[in-house]
This record gives C-alpha cells, sequence and structure tokens, in this order.
C-alpha cells in the first residue's frame, strides 16, 4: 500500500514523501528577477510546512521573455548567488527544491517582455499580444538558452531542473496546432510539433548529464484545434524512451474551453478532485517514468486512493498550499482533514500569488 508520507528516490534525489508543489509564479522576485530576502521567505513557510518537494514558479531563461513580472530569472550566471541562498534554505529544511524553466511568448502578461515569439505569427486569443514566428536561428539560440538555464540550475545546487512544457506557454505552444501553423520540421504532425521539445531535452542532457530533469506537460489543450490527448501521449512516451526523470501531468491553457484546463473553480465535491486522473493513470501503466498528477486535490483520503489504484508516484499540490503552506504537516496529524481552498482563484493576481484570507 502506498501513502503519500512514503520514502522514494529517482537517481541520486531522495524524496522524503510523495507530495510536490506545484510551480505557481510567485511574483516575489526584485525586477531584474534577482532573488530577494521576501522570496526565499515565501519558499521558508512552504519548506517548513511539510511538502516534500517544492517546484519553483517559472524563471525566464533568456532577456527578451518575461511573461510575468518580478519572476524568477536564471538567464545569466549572476543568478546564481541569489539562487543558491534559495536552495540552501530549502535544504537546510530537509526539502527539495526544483527550478522551473519557461519562455512564455504570447501566454505571457501584456507589456512585460521585450519582445513576444510564438511558433508561428499570431495574437493570443486571451492576452492579445501579438507573437513574431522564431526562425530556425532564434529557436537554436532558445534550445541552448534552456540548456545554459539546466547549467546554471545545477550550478546552484537545485535537486531538479524542470521544463515548462504546459498551460499555452511556448514550448506548450509548438504543440499545439492552433498556435503553430509552420510548414518545416518544427510543424505539421505531433512529431514535427514536439521536436522544439525533444532539441531542448536532448541539448539539457548533453549539457547535465545525470542531473534530474522533470517536465510539466498537458494531458491535452482543451480547445478547438489544440493538442489531444492521443498526441499528447504520444509525447509522453517518446521522453519516457529518451530518459526524462519525472512527468507532471496537467492540463489546457488560458484559452482553453471554461473549467476545462487546470485552473477550476468550484471544487467542492470529491467527484471533481483530481480532474487530470484519467489520462495520468493510463500514461503511469504505459511507462516507467514517474507521473506526479497536479490539479484539484483537496482530501488525503482521494489522494491515496489514487495513489493506490493507479501507479501514479506523486501528488502535486499548487493553490492549497497557498491558502495552507502547512497542509502536508497536516495531514500527518489529521488524515480526514480537507484543504480549505476553495478554488476561487483570487489568489492568482498580479501583485504576487497570495491566499486573500491569509
Amino acid at each position: 500500500m502506498k501513502n503519500i508520507f512514503d520514502k522514494t528516490e529517482i537517481k541520486n534525489m531522495k524524496f522524503k514523501n510523495r507530495t510536490i508543489r506545484s510551480a505557481i509564479w510567485e511574483g516575489f522576485s526584485d525586477e531584474k528577477g534577482y532573488v530577494t530576502d521576501e522570496l526565499i521567505e515565501f519558499y521558508r513557510k512552504l519548506a517548513t510546512g511539510g511538502v516534500g518537494t517544492i517546484i519553483t514558479g517559472f524563471s525566464s531563461v533568456i532577456e527578451y521573455d518575461r511573461p510575468a513580472g518580478n519572476m524568477i530569472s536564471v538567464y545569466d550566471d549572476s543568478f546564481i548567488p541569489g539562487l543558491t541562498k534559495l536552495t540552501k534554505m530549502a535544504h537546510e529544511n530537509e526539502t527539495n527544491i526544483v527550478l522551473q524553466i519557461v519562455v512564455g511568448g504570447s501566454q505571457g502578461r501584456p507589456g512585460i517582455s521585450k519582445k513576444v515569439v510564438g511558433p508561428s505569427a499570431h495574437t493570443n486569443p486571451m492576452t492579445k499580444q501579438i507573437a513574431e514566428e522564431l526562425s530556425k536561428e532564434e529557436i537554436k539560440v532558445l534550445v541552448e538558452a534552456f540548456s545554459e538555464a539546466g547549467r546554471r540550475a545545477k550550478e546552484a545546487n537545485f535537486d531538479a531542473v524542470q521544463l515548462h512544457g504546459a498551460h499555452g506557454y511556448l514550448i506548450s505552444q509548438f504543440m499545439n496546432p492552433f498556435y503553430n501553423k509552420r510548414t518545416d520540421e518544427y510543424g505539421g504532425n505531433i512529431e514535427n510539433r514536439s521536436r522544439f521539445l525533444f532539441e531542448i531535452y536532448r541539448a539539457l542532457r548533453a549539457k547535465v548529464g545525470e542531473f534530474p530533469i522533470f517536465i510539466k506537460i498537458n494531458c491535452e489543450d482543451f480547445m478547438d484545434m489544440g493538442a489531444t490527448q492521443e498526441e499528447m501521449f504520444w509525447v509522453c512516451k517518446k521522453l519516457s524512451e529518451e530518459g526524462i526523470d519525472l512527468i507532471e501531468i496537467s492540463g489546457g491553457n488560458a484559452t482553453s474551453r471554461i473549467n476545462e484546463g487546470v485552473i477550476r473553480t468550484k471544487i467542492n465535491t470529491v467527484e471533481k478532485e483530481a480532474y487530470f486522473k484519467e489520462f495520468g493513470m493510463k500514461i503511469a501503466k504505459e511507462i516507467s517514468t514517474p507521473i506526479s498528477l497536479v490539479g484539484g486535490h483537496r482530501s488525503l483520503k482521494n489522494i491515496e486512493d489514487i495513489l493506490n489504484i493507479s501507479d501514479i508516484s506523486y501528488i502535486s499540490l499548487a493553490r492549497p498550499l497557498l491558502r495552507e503552506a502547512d497542509l502536508v504537516k497536516q495531514w500527518e496529524v489529521n488524515s480526514e482533514k480537507v484543504s480549505k481552498c476553495i478554488s476561487c482563484n483570487k489568489c492568482l493576481n498580479p501583485k504576487g500569488s497570495i491566499c486573500i484570507f491569509l
């Protein structure tokens, strides 16, 4: 029988339990993306709250692209000392910490990035940002930027790096035919549309060696003309074959159909929890790579039921840990405890990710 307090390992990375804090933009770095005391204190509450592994909010891998204000940056070696302070704090509190890396493209908040890029030229239906099509040379520059970000994460003593391949950011857009209209080797079928992702992964692996590489990825895009579950199943299987170390299953983006993506509201019954579990269970059964499932977890009983009826290895939590940073510790003493998060989404605002009830 599995439970969330099992100790596990991936390569030489030890997990004190099966809980993972899934990435949420924090908004507490300085304007350039350097680590601040406020950011460290934000993560200290999580690290002392019992969660086994923290995945940071997304970090910028190239200077011109910043999908949100006051986000972490990792596009230059000058960011390494501050990031090292962050990892030192987490490790002092016996918690793993993973750096999530991203290029936002048109999915970012308007007016922050110096240049907005996409797989093809488009206007994002939600943000209204106009993206320029990336040239092949620009794609190569971004692949190198991702690999260098991974190198810096390793040097800053993170336990792993996570590619943000979900939620309509650039890697996700390449796999989404709504955004990717290319006719070269980066467009067309899913093998071509995922080429950008695999080039990044291979460059990262060549740069960091056996350092763990994770990915957050959509099970589907939940929109007309988006990537399908069948296509994303193929991508996950291929990632597993290539040796990725953990796949975090999510879904959707800002242009998904209402209440079908990751940021759903009114999760007030057990039946509404764990809304990506069918895909997560299916892919976990087919591949050897550990799967972490995010999306609507509120009760320990439902979490442990999923762990024990499937091959899913980890459970990722985001909004509940904004409401209660010590939720995992509470579960240790009270298995009947249910998250206080009411899924109002008011924690997601331009001033930083803070629960309105705190």
